[in-house]
């Protein structure tokens, strides 16, 4: 049968226990990640690495990629998914035909 509608699934009231106990909020950390807050998230902002050379290189801790997928993460708890919109007449001639009658002004 399964939950109500709106009641959350024991698992889910599972993870919710755990984030609550380490005092950890997901959405916030995705947030922090999209700001590059390094502050926040308790990183530096660089981290030194070196090169095939040897060389010390100095990368962002938070790479722009990483920033893009938080950023995209975050998204999907602020705006619902939409579903695409398909548009039909029939077979699609009719509605064809529609479109290029009123692109070329020829609306019969």
């Amino acid at each position: 049968m399964g939950s109500r509608k709106g009641i959350p699934n024991a698992r889910t009231v599972e993870l919710l226990d755990i984030a609550q106990e380490l005092d950890c909020n997901p959405f916030e950390v995705l947030i922090h990640f999209a700001k590059r807050d390094y502050v926040a998230l308790g990183l530096s902002e660089f981290t030194e690495k070196k090169s095939k050379t040897g060389e010390k290189i100095l990368e962002p801790t938070i790479s722009p990629e990483t920033q893009m997928s938080a950023a995209s993460k975050a998204c999907e708890y602020l705006y619902p998914k939409r579903k695409a919109i398909e548009h039909s007449a029939g077979d699609g001639s009719e509605l064809f035909e529609k479109l290029i009658s009123g692109l070329s002004g020829n609306n019969t």
